[in-house]
């Protein structure tokens, strides 16, 4: 747990936890509870790396099957009249 947070650091981790924790300030400041509870969420996701792209998940998988590259493509060649 401590390595995931101290670790993968990048500018746009970096916004997002810049962005909740003023999310957090202006609702504690405001006395909204319900925008606290957000805030402290999208506080937490980008300290623990954690949300629906941080463990690869959008990954597109790489293609096991070697049988498709191994294929020889004929071409054949088109004249026009």
């Amino acid at each position: 747990m401590i390595q995931n947070i101290t670790t993968n650091w990048n500018i746009f981790r970096i916004l997002r936890l810049a962005l909740g924790l003023f999310l957090m300030t202006e609702a504690i400041r405001a006395g909204n509870w319900f925008m606290t509870a957000f805030a402290a969420a999208m506080f937490i996701m980008p300290l623990l790396n954690i949300g629906c792209c941080a463990g690869g998940n959008c990954a597109v998988p790489e293609n096991k099957s070697s049988d498709i590259n191994s294929e020889e493509v004929e071409f054949e060649e088109v004249q026009s009249k």
